[in-house]
């Protein structure tokens, strides 16, 4: 019989959501943020011109309100419900546990497989279908970088045929740490791994440690200005087109003679301003993939002694 003290707590939620009209969405807020809920979510319905995180084109859904209470309030529900009906707003209310939202992703992740011979494992898998030395666990977290991403995957898939014996890497942007820490794996001396956001940098900590590698990775939070004067092998840029345009200038000075950077996280359709980029510090390209619709580039320095 188990302990009942010893029992995971599970946070018992409402979760309502109505639909109003999209010229209505802004009346739909107001309701929101009256109510003083627990947390809330909308979609307006309004295509975007651009995200200033992201290169995914964002596409209009139906617009919706979302807002969660405790389960204690169930008066407030009530409430909210009729107030939806006297404005015509379809709605609808469910209840939901602080694990699902927590674990519910967790369903679609599953181990992905790296030629030639690597595997990123969920950290809540029991087994590998690798070896000890060619397995990668990683609990992302809330942090990007699972592996699955066209953008990180070709990353992976570089690094995997790649020379990195001895080599130091660095990682801007480094998510869930996958690039820096699979780096390690195949032979790089240390990575240093330059994140902003703090819960991702929890996720970095959290998979240095899985995988045993922890002395050697270095996270610096911030960005590429809160660097240290360094010079590396091998850069991992897996960001989006805007701060890769903006850092890639400031970069030059961390490369070591002959140092690999990986550009990633970019539309195919970036890729003549790209290579424009690229030819303002007579840089080569060593290889353009196009994978789902998302390029990655690998370039060098033409000089030695850069």
């Amino acid at each position: 019989m188990p302990w009942a003290d010893n029992r995971q707590v599970k946070t018992q939620y409402w979760r309502v959501t109505w639909y109003p009209p999209y010229d209505e969405i802004n009346q739909a807020l107001d309701v929101a943020q009256d109510l003083a809920a627990g947390g809330f979510e909308y979609e307006d319905g309004q295509p975007s011109d651009s995200s200033p995180f992201t290169d995914i084109p964002l596409e209009p859904g139906r617009p919706f309100v979302r807002v969660y209470f405790p389960s204690e309030k169930a008066q407030i529900v009530e409430s909210l419900c009729q107030v939806c009906e006297e404005h015509g707003w379809a709605f609808q209310v469910e209840s939901v546990y602080t694990e699902d939202w927590a674990n519910a992703w967790k369903a679609y992740y599953h181990p992905i497989l790296i030629p030639p011979d690597y595997a990123i494992v969920p950290a809540w898998y029991d087994t590998s279908p690798k070896d000890a030395e060619h397995t990668l666990w990683i609990d992302p977290g809330m942090a990007f970088g699972t592996g699955t991403h066209a953008t990180t995957r070709m990353c992976l898939e570089f690094l995997a045929s790649a020379d990195l014996h001895r080599k130091t890497l660095l990682d801007l942007g480094a998510g869930s740490g996958i690039l820096g820490l699979f780096g390690l794996m195949g032979g790089a001396e240390r990575a240093v791994l330059v994140e902003p956001d703090p819960v991702a940098i929890q996720a970095i900590f959290h998979n240095a440690g899985l995988n045993h590698c922890d002395r050697r990775v270095a996270v610096v939070p911030g960005t590429l200005a809160d660097l240290s004067p360094e010079r590396f092998d091998v850069v991992c840029m897996n960001l989006i087109w805007d701060i890769i345009q903006t850092e890639w200038m400031p970069l030059q000075q961390y490369l070591a003679p002959g140092a690999l950077v990986l550009l990633s996280g970019l539309l195919a359709e970036h890729e003549a301003s790209v290579r424009r980029l690229l030819n303002q510090t007579n840089h080569t390209v060593l290889r353009a993939q196009v994978c789902e619709g998302w390029l990655l580039m690998v370039t060098t320095h033409d000089s030695p002694s850069h």
